[in-house]
């Protein structure tokens, strides 16, 4: 393939996601392409600035479309023609941006466009990324994402493959000792794992979950620093027992969320469906009850629990490659915020921290988007330096 070949293949990937329409495959190749140089990096963020866009084809706009039109209709009004016609519009767009991004990465690789115009922000988003802890205390690093089969001790087999560690397609094994492993997932990661018994666990940034290789005896342990979502496979004679610092939750088949941050003072667990159970660890007998759409609010000072009414469906966005934010303080957003990408953040006046915000954004992308819409409030003032986030008034 010639380089003009490789150039114009390239610009139907960038403007299928722009567009976003990438398949599964064509996005491994975009993300290929997107992080095999800076440069490449730099192109694609002036491609998405509509202000450059619309500079680099600033020849378009003399023509008058109007008159072109109104030629163009005349001459296509003749029977027969318009069926012609109408394929022609319906991929003209499908045409048209490639061949326009395409000549502007020609351009650029020719250096008619200075690089140096354009700062890659040094916020970027978090990748799948995390460490498995083997029994033996072997370290494995997941983060190149290469499909493996680990063995533990036990003959245990253990798949990863497509960002995901599986234990649920393992071998048999006839030890009875149960060998435990601990996924450990960093700032600025994300894992998934499939556990012995088919319930899948997504575990967010800066967390650590240990659990056995296969479960063995009358229920199904694991422990959780952290943040998680669990989609707990089904087994009434063997519960699921998630235990946390000063917690336990214990479920029978169910979907629920929980956030357990050492840093935090509160832990979180959210049913999405089915039914759990919490209580404190220690000698008193107290359990509190969840329905789907409500919230435990675990106090680790007080050792209380408060029940709250909520929309399950929000606080599991992080896991469907989403962050929805609705009436929490700024403190609060730039906290969840910065474990994910990796950014440090302070405000100049205190009282800046509980000022509330509603929004959103894709997780995968910039976090500008949300950084504009707290500064465009006029409520914050927001400065960027570095992975440094400054909020003033």
């Amino acid at each position: 393939m010639n380089k003009m070949d490789t150039i114009f293949g390239n610009s139907g990937l960038i403007a299928k996601k722009i567009a976003g329409q990438l398949t599964e495959q064509e996005n491994d190749l975009f993300n290929q392409w997107l992080n095999s140089s800076k440069r490449n990096q730099i192109l694609f963020e002036r491609i998405k600035d509509s202000q450059n866009f619309l500079s680099r084809n600033e020849e378009f706009e003399s023509v008058n479309t109007e008159q072109a039109w109104d030629n163009f209709t005349r001459k296509i009004s003749a029977p027969g023609k318009m069926k012609t016609i109408s394929l022609i519009l319906r991929y003209a767009a499908a045409i048209l941006l490639p061949l326009v991004i395409g000549t502007s990465i020609f351009l650029y690789f020719h250096n008619q466009y200075p690089l140096e115009e354009v700062q890659v922000s040094t916020i970027q988003p978090g990748m799948r990324n995390a460490f498995l802890v083997l029994n033996n205390g072997q370290n494995i690093n997941l983060e190149n994402n290469e499909a493996m089969a680990l063995k533990e001790a036990d003959g245990t087999v253990i798949e990863n493959a497509n960002d995901e560690l599986n234990y649920a397609s393992q071998q048999s094994s006839k030890s009875k000792k149960a060998l435990q492993n601990t996924l450990v997932v960093p700032r600025g990661g994300e894992y998934s794992l499939v556990l012995s018994d088919g319930t899948q666990v997504c575990v967010n940034s800066m967390s650590k979950l240990v659990f056995p290789v296969h479960f063995t005896g009358n229920t199904r342990e694991v422990s959780l620093e952290g943040e998680a979502y669990f989609k707990v496979q089904k087994d009434a004679k063997h519960p699921f027992v998630v235990n946390i610092n000063g917690m336990q939750i214990k479920v029978l088949g169910t979907s629920f969320n929980v956030k357990a941050y050492q840093d935090e003072q509160n832990v979180y667990t959210t049913l999405v469906e089915g039914a759990v159970k919490i209580s404190p660890l220690g000698p008193s007998d107290k359990e509190w009850l969840l329905n789907p759409d409500q919230q435990a609010v675990f106090d680790k000072t007080s050792v209380g629990v408060e029940i709250r009414d909520v929309d399950a469906s929000q606080y599991i966005q992080w896991a469907l490659g989403k962050y929805v934010f609705t009436n929490q303080s700024l403190d609060e957003i730039m906290k969840t915020l910065s474990r994910w990408y990796d950014f440090t953040y302070s405000f100049r006046d205190e009282s800046l921290k509980a000022i509330r915000f509603e929004g959103g954004l894709n997780k995968y992308e910039s976090i500008d988007p949300i950084l504009d819409i707290i500064s465009k409030t006029g409520k914050v003032k927001v400065s960027v330096n570095g992975k440094d986030i400054l909020f003033e008034r």
